[in-house]
């Protein structure tokens, strides 16, 4: 998967568009580590009672030259997309999830296009 500066989430209809006047900076006050390949990568458990490691995973990453990003629901060892919108117990996963999304939409990450 690209990098993009719009994404949409499997089974989400909310449309996210990537900031171009992002800093460097700002990922790191919201949680992003720099992988070693230069991209950042924020990741965020939608299912905090099992842990991170055994959780349905928000997993953000945005390309070193900070102009484009990707936004996926993984599984617990994050190779899979889940589309949390059709889980048993969504409405938890989903409510995470947005509060995730929303707080990179506070802190001038993304923007809801």
């Amino acid at each position: 998967m690209a990098f993009e500066t719009t994404v949409v989430v499997a089974g989400d209809d909310v449309v996210y568009q990537f900031n171009p006047q992002l800093k460097q900076y700002a990922l790191g006050d919201t949680g992003f580590v720099k992988k070693n390949a230069g991209s950042y990568v924020m990741k965020r458990s939608l299912e905090p009672e099992k842990g991170l490691d055994n959780a349905i995973k928000l997993k953000v990453v945005v390309n070193k030259q900070l102009t484009g990003i990707k936004i996926k629901t993984v599984n617990p060892s994050g190779n899979a997309t889940v589309n949390i919108f059709k889980n048993d117990h969504h409405e938890d996963l989903v409510s995470l999830y947005r509060f995730y999304l929303n707080e990179l939409v506070e802190r001038e990450i993304i923007k809801i296009a």
